[in-house]
């Protein structure tokens, strides 16, 4: 794809004229980011260096969209590789060896509670934009919705496929789902990316249909047949596509509306160039676009199975696989089936330590048509015609919501601490 060598060389290669980003309602053309990240780079203060060698690793924790895609795009031109990381986020690296052909980092969520940071060259992402946007429907005419902030690596990897042909990315800062349905008609977006807890949130407030949306991509969470029925309701055009990834191995799977069913963990088949097979309940992938230092096949430590159709299904992550009593329990699988309940509006589920043992808890909010709390043999009676007597929850805590990290996931340690844990 050309000499690029930087994603701020790759939005000068574009037409300076087009409109790259309209961000809370303010618009820029590929000319305006590429000036204003060079004079962010310019800007650029000395600070202390957190690396050994010629390219030194440089940590943005900016509360705003815009500050955070400037300084992205301005550590190219000073060898520095840029670490996203949430405006609230507790990590402060160590100094570490940034490998020579990297050109930005990324923390991973960590399975247990550890982050840790990773690097990629840019042809990691960049020389896999042309299959991923040939899969998403994204041209150089593309107008994308998205919200939240460019610390996940699904946020940025959007944008920089976006801007990788021209296109245009609308943006709001703000979580205000009201609000973005007004700037997906008024900015005519064709496409929205929203993870699923915030795609959800849209036809709760939506009025009238929009036939122009002609993709919604989602991924991170679990989405479904009946979630997909919902959002046709609303958007009677989009072809809709839930992804499975990690930021370590990019893109691995997808399925769209036409392949999705009642199981919500389905994540359908591979992405091209990408081998997957599951050994022992976990699964493994094969792929030329990882991090620095990953060896394949590697494994996440998530759990899955194919079906005879060469489809894949995902158990959830390491951590949300149990063993109690000798017994598998995955908590994904429970999580799913509360959340098909009409009563729900949103479930999760998490297994607590209590003493010597380990305790199942599923967390509630109810719909607002739901008469008061049920008591939870009303609950446990429903999910003993999906579940094992071992699956049901020891405790169901009715919640008035679910907390939210601000990547949009649920924020599993306030409701450890809303128990006293």
């Amino acid at each position: 794809m050309g000499q690029i060598t930087t994603y701020l060389e790759m939005i000068k290669a574009q037409k300076q004229d087009r409109t790259a980003l309209v961000l809370n309602g303010i618009s820029y053309t590929y000319g305006e980011l590429a000036e204003l990240s060079l004079e962010r780079s310019r800007d650029l203060s000395v600070f202390p260096e957190k690396g050994q060698g010629k390219r030194k690793l440089h940590v943005i924790k900016k509360e705003k969209i815009l500050d955070q895609l400037l300084e992205f795009l301005a550590c190219g031109e000073n060898q520095r590789v840029p670490l996203l990381l949430p405006f609230d986020s507790k990590i402060s690296p160590e100094e570490t060896v940034v490998p020579e052909n990297a050109c930005m980092a990324f923390a991973t969520s960590g399975t247990s509670g550890e982050p840790k940071i990773f690097f990629r060259t840019l042809e990691s992402w960049y020389d896999y934009f042309p299959v991923q946007n040939r899969i998403f429907h994204i041209e150089k005419n593309s107008r994308i919705f998205m919200q939240g902030s460019l610390a996940f690596t699904g946020n940025l990897n959007i944008y920089l496929a976006q801007f990788s042909v021209g296109a245009a990315v609308i943006a709001e800062d703000r979580f205000l789902p009201k609000h973005w349905a007004e700037v997906i008609e008024q900015e005519k977006a064709d496409k929205i990316y929203l993870i699923p807890s915030k795609l959800m949130c849209l036809p709760k407030i939506l009025k009238r249909k929009n036939e122009r949306v002609a993709t919604i991509l989602s991924g991170s969470q679990s989405l479904g047949k009946k979630e997909a029925e919902t959002l046709k309701q609303y958007y009677p055009k989009a072809e809709i596509m839930l992804y499975y990834g990690a930021s370590e191995l990019s893109y691995l799977t997808y399925v769209t509306d036409r392949q999705m069913t009642e199981e919500k963990n389905l994540v359908g088949k591979p992405f091209p160039g990408v081998h997957i097979f599951v050994k022992n309940g976990e699964i493994y992938v094969d792929t030329d676009y990882h991090a620095i230092g990953i060896s394949c096949p590697y494994s996440l430590s998530d759990r899955g199975y194919f079906d005879e159709s060469g489809n894949l299904y995902f158990c959830g992550r390491g951590e949300d696989v149990v063993e109690i009593h000798g017994r598998k329990i995955f908590l994904l699988r429970i999580e799913n089936i509360l959340n098909s309940l009409d009563e729900v509006d949103e479930a999760a589920v998490l297994a607590v330590e209590k003493g010597n043992k380990k305790e199942i808890t599923a967390f509630l909010c109810m719909k607002k048509k739901a008469s008061g709390c049920l008591e939870q043999d009303k609950i446990k009676e429903k999910l003993r015609a999906f579940l094992a007597d071992f699956e049901l929850p020891d405790k169901i805590v009715i919640v008035p919501e679910i907390p939210k990290k601000e990547s949009g996931k649920t924020d599993k340690q306030k409701l450890k601490e809303g128990l006293g844990y």
